[in-house]
């Protein structure tokens, strides 16, 4: 007998089957490219750019084009402090900007800090470029964790730390460099020569701390640090579980001991009470021997 419903809804049912099987190879796929080209990103350029730090690269990039876009490829500027204030301040003409038509700004302006110009701007920058920067590692090493079959916990853990630190580092670098370029009241350096110098410094500071990681090993260090840690941890907990146990078992102990003595005391005084205002009838009578 042919059961065509029947048929029909195990037809679907291996379909459905075999694309969650394909969606699941694809996402596999997806990630392990995604791993690799982080790795040989890494590698090929000694650790100065990856996955994690690409972006924010592309975003600094982004905000120098549009600044050089304002004032110009000779654009120059540099900050000076007048009283207290901070200002930013433009040379070359004016006129040809579009939105930039002063000659001078304080640092806190949105219109000099949407351009990424000034102390407040490059610190704003520096903020949501760090949380960039530090979600796309953690991202990127745990998928790295999942693809790997050897990695351990605190295997993961310690390249988390060590590549967050070193990309943290290199690109507080680079801000920093920003500032002090810009901060050059001697001389108005070129918009082009704070940026591409700016990230210059940042990527060679990221190639020198990636050496030292490997030169000394820290990452291996920070996780053999972490797996004695978590050991010991670990113990201290078992050990204060050990603890904890034995004096629930000794407090219950004691409690069940005072329970006995408080009813034998009780049992006793009762009797006793009852010999002396009862009488002996009674307590024959109450208490009777067989």
């Amino acid at each position: 007998m042919v059961y065509p419903l029947a048929e029909q809804r195990l037809a679907e049912e291996r379909l459905n089957q075999r694309q969650e099987e394909a969606v699941v190879l694809d996402m596999t796929l997806f990630a392990q490219v995604v791993v690799d080209t982080h790795k040989s990103l890494g590698a090929t350029t000694g650790g100065a750019l990856d996955l994690a730090s690409l972006p924010v690269l592309l975003r600094d990039l982004k905000g120098g084009q549009a600044l050089l876009k304002e004032i110009g490829l000779n654009g120059r500027y540099y900050t000076k402090a007048v009283n207290g204030n901070t200002y930013v301040v433009f040379k070359g003409y004016s006129a040809l900007r579009e939105t930039l038509k002063g000659t001078r700004y304080l640092s806190t302006s949105p219109k000099v800090v949407a351009f990424g110009v000034g102390p407040e701007a490059l610190k704003s920058a520096g903020r949501s470029n760090a949380i960039i920067m530090i979600t796309c590692y953690v991202v990127l090493d745990v998928m790295t964790f999942i693809m790997s079959d050897e990695q351990l916990y605190h295997e993961l853990f310690a390249n988390i730390i060590t590549d967050v630190a070193i990309g943290t580092v290199a690109m507080a670098a680079g801000t920093l460099a920003a500032g002090m370029l810009a901060g050059i009241t001697v001389i108005a350096l070129p918009a082009i020569g704070v940026t591409a110098g700016a990230i210059a410094v940042g990527m060679l500071v990221g190639v020198a701390l990636t050496e030292i990681d490997k030169a000394f090993g820290l990452r291996e260090k920070l996780g053999d640090a972490l797996y004695w840690t978590g050991k010991a941890v670990a113990h201290g907990i078992q050990k204060t579980g050990e603890v904890i146990q034995a004096a629930h078992i000794s407090m219950r102990q004691k409690v069940e001991e005072f329970e006995r003595r408080s009813n034998s005391f009780l049992y006793r005084l009762e009797r006793e009470m009852i010999w002396h205002l009862g009488g002996p009838d009674l307590y024959h009578q109450i208490y009777r021997r067989y």
